[in-house]
């Protein structure tokens, strides 16, 4: 118990240990003395998210998307009912227990406990701290399961291949759009939403500007909807390289239609609905081609891993597969880039050979002049 600023004898309980009601207890004489001190909110941790999220202003659709599946599935179940200014270390402690025994994988507890960082303690947007209704970062020192590394490995080419030859046996709009996907390496987004004008003819090049992503229904119906709009981030605005075969491809699909129209023209919104990509388009590819499980995604993953294979640089593989920064294609492709392995220690232990003979060879020099000058006579007077 102690007394706020106003005087009004106030209480806080629920706390798990004696050691952590004289802690709170010494940061609320603490806040007090500096001046920083407000009543606990009675708004519930449930109430906040809905209204943190709504005023995200500027949050990509599906990144709204992926933060509201977090919020219902993962936080509201397990912090929902407490009052916000009541979310304390050994509560989200808890929670991400729970999260362990639930068996969720441990990149979704990570996603879910910086989302709830961000949420209350954040410097941008209306965190809990923003609003004073926090004046701590209560997920700090949460201990979280080590994140699971999978390191990326490529279809190879006859796989590929074989994907290509199932889409041209299905027919349709299947079998261009993989076509692109192992040619040009761009995210299924990107593909769904290509123009015929966002192709420059003369220069065999495909420029990505636009991308299907989710973004809040306007029906009052459904909580999303699919809508064409900017790519993932300002690098992804580039322009990828086409061979010649994809050229003469998409001039094909060209014929008789206009420049602003969509290259895979679709029923939502004049697109693919992407999830309808998937359903009746991807999955019965990959099935003739026996290949069930592989992603559409893998085929950027395998245009990114001949790019390489080829010897191309490093920054150019970032530009053309739209990475933010070249660590990022490293971190993802640093294993199939050359110099590692084998090859890399046979080039050391050359060199380092080398640089030995060389050393000798050296001492030597220095021992054969050294002798040279104590066999020349004394000429001095």
């Amino acid at each position: 118990m102690y007394r706020d600023t106003e005087g009004v004898l106030r209480w806080e309980g629920k706390f798990r240990t004696k050691s952590n009601a004289q802690t709170r207890l010494s940061e609320v004489l603490t806040e007090i003395h500096k001046g920083t001190y407000s009543r606990p909110s009675s708004l519930s941790f449930e109430q906040f998210a809905k209204e943190w999220l709504l005023s995200r202003r500027q949050l990509r659709g599906s990144t709204e998307a992926g933060y509201s599946s977090l919020i219902d599935k993962q936080l509201i179940p397990r912090l929902g009912s407490m009052k916000v200014s009541r979310v304390r270390f050994e509560d989200i402690d808890a929670a991400v227990s729970g999260m362990i025994e639930d068996e969720l994988a441990s990149k979704t507890i990570h996603n879910a406990v910086m989302l709830l960082r961000n949420m209350l303690a954040g410097r941008k947007g209306p965190s809990a701290f923003r609003r004073g209704l926090a004046f701590a970062d209560s997920t700090l020192g949460v201990k979280l399961p080590p994140l699971e590394y999978r390191q990326i490995v490529p279809p190879a080419p006859e796989e590929t291949w074989a994907l290509i030859k199932a889409a041209k046996e299905i027919g349709g709009v299947g079998y261009p759009i993989t076509y692109l996907g192992a040619f040009c390496g761009m995210r299924r987004s990107e593909v769904l939403g290509l123009r015929f004008l966002d192709v420059r003819w003369f220069d065999n090049e495909i420029r990505i500007q636009h991308a299907i992503s989710k973004r809040r229904s306007q029906d009052g119906i459904h909580k999303w909807e699919w809508s064409l709009g900017p790519p993932k981030s300002r690098k992804s605005l580039r322009g990828i390289s086409a061979t010649d075969s994809v050229m003469r491809l998409l001039a094909d699909l060209k014929v008789g239609n206009a420049d602003s129209g969509f290259i895979f023209p679709g029923t939502c919104h004049g697109f693919i609905d992407p999830d309808r990509f998937e359903t009746d388009i991807w999955r019965p590819i990959v099935k003739r081609a026996g290949l069930t499980g592989t992603r559409f995604h893998d085929l950027r993953h395998f245009f990114a891993s001949q790019l390489i294979a080829n010897g191309e640089t490093a920054a150019y593989v970032r530009d053309q597969m739209g990475h933010s920064s070249i660590h990022v294609t490293f971190d993802t492709y640093g294993h199939l880039f050359p110099g590692r392995g084998r090859e890399a220690s046979d080039r050391y232990e050359k060199s380092m050979d080398a640089a030995r003979r060389k050393s000798e060879a050296a001492a030597s020099n220095r021992l054969a002049s050294g002798v040279d000058e104590i066999r020349k006579p004394d000429t001095r007077n």
